[in-house]
């Protein structure tokens, strides 16, 4: 594909971290896994790369952190985003979708050097498994 697919391709090979691929019509790829967070929850992610060749704009979304079912909590859960996004979330921006859906997304740039990519796709991994448990709170309570 690109320079960039292909280093990025290259470390997920070294570390052996299986991704499926897959390349959307406007000229972009997208490279989908999921985070292993214990034996029974795996939390899916997405890594989207733009078209360009010596540097793409990129997105890496954290999928499906939680859902909000009930919609009394949503002030609540907002003010804990805010928080979490102030102080926890690094680089990373937690959002609420409009169904209700609560997931982590960085968008960044890269060159052919994409460790920094590959070291911030860890590290979100680290930030989510880190905050879920105070979402869950938030939605027991």
């Amino acid at each position: 594909m690109t320079k960039i697919t292909d280093q990025f391709e290259t470390i997920l090979k070294e570390k052996q971290i299986p991704l499926a691929k897959r390349e959307i019509e406007n000229g972009q790829v997208s490279y989908n896994g999921k985070f292993q967070l214990t034996k029974e929850k795996a939390l899916p992610f997405g890594i989207v790369f733009d078209k360009e060749d010596e540097r793409s704009d990129y997105q890496i979304v954290y999928h499906h952190l939680a859902f909000v079912s009930n919609f009394s909590k949503k002030a609540a859960v907002l003010e804990l985003i805010n928080e979490l996004n102030e102080l926890q979330s690094g680089y990373y921006r937690i959002c609420l979708g409009s169904d209700g859906e609560i997931y982590m997304r960085l968008l960044g740039r890269t060159s052919t050097d994409v460790m920094p990519l590959y070291e911030m796709l860890v590290t979100g991994s680290t930030i989510a498994k880190a905050i879920l448990p105070r979402i869950a709170e938030v939605l027991t309570v």
